[in-house]
């Protein structure tokens, strides 16, 4: 019997401290303190940071949020949201054809989609947020970035609506009542490059999917739904629906044509670019009705699995890919 095994039977209080000084070593590097990154700046790149959740003593407009607009461009938001909490559901949960959203529905596309980011946010809450994706083969195709209120906003806490979108390559104003506006619209955005440490609800999911080796396209075809609602107190209720679906070829992260074609002036004369964000554009102008369906709470679960309209341009599954 070696010195070391005999330690071992014979030492129970050392055998402990062995034992915590691992465990408390991998916890320290999983959840490293700031001073401790910043002497060893690598314990950065693995370790778990809930940057969507911060602490209400530091949280401020400035570093709640930084909002994100349609053509995929952050910048620093002026808004009150209060004090954001989030939560790191399990990415490998499953979703599809419908989910529940700030006490309505949620439609959506075809395929499985797995949660990555839920966050609560408002001055009081009121602001529901869920980021989701969809993958093929183990490549991002979809993501969904979702807004909605479950109570009424003052105006300041919104950004404006998709319409109002200047870098938006289509926009247009639906049927609405007259204390209402249904808007939607369809663009182009790069990949963000993603940050863990970000406490921006975007780059930390990006960062996210990143870190757990997501290959992703680095260009998408964006469709935007928005709808906002007058409220007699003054305030807003809304839900805007943001989805990127990917153009690279199938079960891949490659595109078929140089980022410059996915310009405005390149959308006008590339016979790919331009076609795709054509087929997101009919495709968004076939699946508002059921967004505006899923808002109201009207819609039944699909006996298809697949609504007919569900099927969006960066979808290539099967019925079959669904769970039973």
């Amino acid at each position: 019997m070696s010195a070391f095994s005999r330690l071992w039977r014979r030492a129970p209080l050392w055998r402990l401290s062995l034992v915590s000084m691992v465990a408390f070593g991998g916890i320290t590097a999983l959840y490293p303190p700031d001073w401790l990154v910043g002497l060893y700046s690598p314990l950065g790149k693995f370790a778990h940071h809930p940057a969507a959740v911060p602490d209400s003593d530091t949280a401020s407009p400035e570093n709640v949020r930084n909002e994100t607009g349609q053509n995929g461009q952050t910048g620093n938001d002026s808004h009150d949201y209060g004090t954001a909490q989030g939560a790191v559901p399990p990415i490998e949960a499953q979703l599809f054809d419908l989910m529940p959203l700030a006490g309505r529905q949620l439609p959506l596309p075809a395929g499985i989609w797995h949660p990555v980011l839920t966050e609560t946010s408002g001055p009081h809450g009121e602001i529901s947020s869920n980021i989701l994706i969809r993958t093929d083969r183990g490549v991002v195709t979809g993501v969904i970035l979702v807004q909605a209120t479950t109570a009424s906003v003052p105006s300041s806490v919104m950004s404006p609506h998709s319409c109002h979108e200047k870098e938006a390559y289509f926009t247009r104003k639906l049927d609405a009542p007259a204390d209402a506006v249904q808007c939607i619209a369809t663009g182009v955005t790069l990949t963000p490059q993603g940050d863990i440490r970000s406490r921006d609800d975007i780059n930390w999911a990006f960062g996210r999917l990143q870190l757990l080796g997501f290959p992703m396209p680095p260009v998408w075809g964006v469709a935007s739904w928005d709808y906002v609602v007058n409220t007699p107190d003054g305030g807003k209720n809304f839900e805007n629906v943001m989805i990127a679906l990917s153009p690279a070829d199938p079960g891949t992260a490659r595109i078929k044509t140089s980022l410059s074609d996915w310009s405005p002036e390149g959308l006008g004369t590339s016979p790919f670019s331009g076609r795709f964000m054509q087929d997101v554009k009919e495709w968004l102008t076939r699946w508002a009705p059921v967004l505006m369906q899923g808002y109201k709470g009207t819609l039944q679960p699909s006996p298809d699995r697949i609504r007919p309209e569900a099927s969006d341009p960066a979808w290539h599954g099967t019925a079959a890919a669904l769970p039973t």
